[in-house]
């Protein structure tokens, strides 16, 4: 496939999820643009970015950035 293939693909992509949103009420379309958890279904905020991960060691970041080793 040529780039050009590529855009058209993804372009159509968006306007068939555009087509099924509008075949939507206003209550259904509200609740399907809501962030939902990819797992479970249960409304939630943004996940990813501005999350903190518990297992991020902050010092060994600032360590390693540095350039100096243990």
């Amino acid at each position: 496939m040529k780039d050009r293939d590529y855009l058209w693909c993804l372009a159509n992509e968006v306007l068939d999820g555009e087509e099924r949103l509008e075949r939507l009420c206003p209550a259904c379309r509200s609740r399907a643009l809501e962030e939902h958890c990819p797992v479970c279904g249960q409304p939630g905020e943004k996940a990813g970015e501005g999350m903190e991960n518990p297992s991020f060691d902050r010092e060994r970041f600032e360590q390693l950035k540095g350039g100096s080793g243990t």
